[in-house]
């Protein structure tokens, strides 16, 4: 499933990734830039796999490659996605800057818009403070805090 979205960006599903893409996911994934702000430091080649193919039969989960123009630019994720509500997950391309707003506007205008839920949630570990000051950018409020990881939530249209 290809979803296209205004000024040259494009969203593949993850089940549709040939297999240079998954390549791509898979080196992004387990580049210590990104692995270190996930739960699984690092996966395996098999895991990876498997988590794709876990996606094909999911209800309330979709990932994305992001692209703009021709380049791979980064991931974003949506789960737990009900009527109401959705938790997303992103992650810029470790060779490229300055992607995070661009990123966080496809998250927002997708959720507001495609999935059509009436508030985003996300989390960021207490030491990502790039994720932090980009959340609260666009709009995000701190929900609740515990010793490792902050919580956000966004509700209505808001920016896109």
């Amino acid at each position: 499933m290809l979803e296209s979205l205004i000024n040259g960006i494009r969203l593949v599903n993850f089940t549709s990734l040939d297999t240079k893409e998954i390549k791509i996911i898979y080196n992004w994934r387990n580049n210590p830039k990104i692995a270190k702000y996930m739960i699984n430091k690092s996966i395996t080649w098999d895991e990876h796999l498997g988590f794709i193919d876990s996606l094909t039969n999911s209800q309330d989960k979709i990932y994305f490659l992001v692209y703009k123009d021709d380049l791979a630019i980064g991931v974003i994720s949506f789960v737990n996605i009900s009527k109401s509500s959705c938790e997303f997950g992103i992650y810029a391309s470790p060779d490229l800057r300055g992607m995070g707003d661009l990123l966080m506007g496809v998250v927002v205008d997708y959720a507001f818009n495609r999935l059509r839920v009436k508030e985003i949630l996300a989390k960021a570990f207490m030491d990502n403070l790039r994720a932090i000051t980009l959340y609260t950018k666009f709009e995000f409020k701190i929900i609740k805090k515990d010793k490792d990881m902050i919580y956000f939530s966004h509700q209505g249209g808001g920016r896109a």
